[in-house]
């Protein structure tokens, strides 16, 4: 039931915004979208950590790419998440569980949910934990990895946190989970 409420909340977002029609983003921008006050409080109530970001591309044919990223025993290794065209202008989602990541793609049809298996539940793992994304804007350059989210944690809890949490592989953490995305630009023929 959660998850049919989660999509359904989701959709609402995308409509909302798409009536807005402009919103002001410049191309090769990527941000975090704004969520109006009902929406927070429903994913509150259902407990979902879940951060919605919103991009414009330059005119052309991009790849879009999203990476999940895990660290254990201080080592990171990268798995795809989802590899797919991407244009013009676009919403989705993200949200990590103690035992998956999910991308939410929005798009005016509806919504398309990847998913994979995360094999660490830094929250459990950790002594001292951080959690942050993205809520800035980000300009995107064809080629180049974007940090979105990370959750690192620390077995020793007496380290300071540090803040810089976008280059998490050199955080020096014990565990991690981090997502990337990158958009490149198709090479003309």
């Amino acid at each position: 039931m959660p998850k049919k409420l989660l999509l359904l909340v989701l959709t609402l977002t995308l409509a909302a915004g798409l009536c807005g029609c402009e919103k002001g983003l410049e191309p090769m921008q990527l941000q975090a979208a704004p969520v109006s006050e009902e929406t927070r409080q429903v994913l509150d109530l259902i407990d979902n950590e879940l951060t919605l970001w919103e991009y414009r591309l330059n005119d052309g044919t991009y790849t879009m790419v999203a990476d999940l990223w895990v660290c254990q025993d201080g080592s990171w290794e990268k798995t795809n998440l989802l590899t797919g065209p991407a244009a013009g202008q676009a919403e989705f989602a993200m949200r990590l569980t103690a035992s998956q990541a999910e991308l939410i793609i929005l798009e005016e049809t509806g919504t398309t949910c990847y998913a994979i298996p995360c094999p660490v539940d830094v929250t459990s793992a950790s002594g001292v934990c951080s959690y942050s994304s993205l809520t800035s804007g980000s300009t995107i350059s064809s080629g180049a990895e974007i940090p979105l989210l990370a959750r690192l944690g620390w077995d020793n809890s007496t380290d300071p946190v540090p803040t810089d949490w976008q280059n998490f592989q050199d955080s020096g953490c014990d565990t991690g989970v981090a997502v990337t995305v990158t958009f490149t630009e198709a090479a003309e023929s």
